[in-house]
């Protein structure tokens, strides 16, 4: 209890920084319970980096949490497309995983620049055509035109909105969900009266089509469906709480890992 006690007390002292670094410090000395707390508490002190999820997945490897451990870097790398060492993790976690299946990918249907630019890529993008945007009507005011709105206000407002949605569309999306449990059965529908479908094991990322009753329904890349209990999965949102490490662990053994 003392110990908890002074975790916390900690946790509200430090800053992400520091929270994560001490992350660091324990994961080389081999404490992979520490450091995944450690991980964790930057995250709820709103260190929601890649880097904290990228140490976060390896730590929950080490101690054989496959499924929260894919979460996490599938967090990572939806902040960081073009993080080589994320993406070599996560596909050597999807190889190891029982039911391999293909990953969902949330947004790169709409907004198909997703899987190339960072949520921070694209907002800095949004955030300088917004600029682009009020700097236009004072350079043709500057030139002389007689109207100060032209095609290029025009076309950069829709730049910089596209850029924004889809920033925002990347950050708080939950369009996919990792199973967590050693195995789930998916069922037809809510309650007793499901008729069980298919069986998923842990590691499994699955697209989530919507939430009822502490119950999501999700789907497979080959159409298949049903319902699971929420409890089982974890989202890859990473603006999403994640939770406590003592909370999630359980499943497949690690391997060494990249990065």
């Amino acid at each position: 209890m003392l110990a908890l006690v002074a975790l916390v007390s900690a946790a509200l002292a430090a800053s992400p920084q520091q929270l994560y670094e001490t992350g660091l410090d324990h994961a080389r000395a081999g404490r992979h319970t520490e450091a995944a707390d450690a991980f964790v508490a930057a995250l709820d002190a709103g260190g929601r980096d890649p880097a904290v999820y990228h140490g976060l997945g390896n730590a929950l490897w080490r101690l054989e949490s496959s499924g929260p451990a894919t979460a996490a870097w599938r967090r990572g790398l939806r902040l960081s497309p073009r993080d080589g060492d994320i993406a070599a993790n996560l596909d050597r976690a999807r190889r190891a995983s029982r039911d391999q299946l293909e990953p969902p990918e949330p947004t790169a249907d709409l907004f198909f620049w997703q899987g190339m630019l960072s949520p921070r890529d694209s907002g800095l993008l949004a955030s300088l055509f917004g600029m682009l945007a009020l700097a236009a009507p004072l350079v043709r005011r500057w030139r002389g035109a007689d109207r100060l709105v032209g095609p290029e206000l025009v076309a950069f407002v829709l730049v910089g909105s596209l850029f924004a949605i889809s920033t925002r569309a990347a950050l708080v999306s939950e369009a996919s969900v990792v199973v967590v449990a050693p195995e789930v059965s998916v069922r037809s529908a809510l309650g007793p009266d499901g008729v069980e479908l298919f069986v998923l094991h842990e590691g499994a990322e699955v697209r989530l089509l919507e939430s009822h009753r502490d119950h999501h329904l999700v789907s497979l890349p080959d159409d298949r469906k049903g319902w699971v209990p929420a409890s089982t999965t974890l989202s890859t949102n990473p603006g999403a709480p994640f939770p406590k490490p003592a909370l999630v662990q359980g499943g497949i053994g690690g391997s060494s890992l990249g990065g």
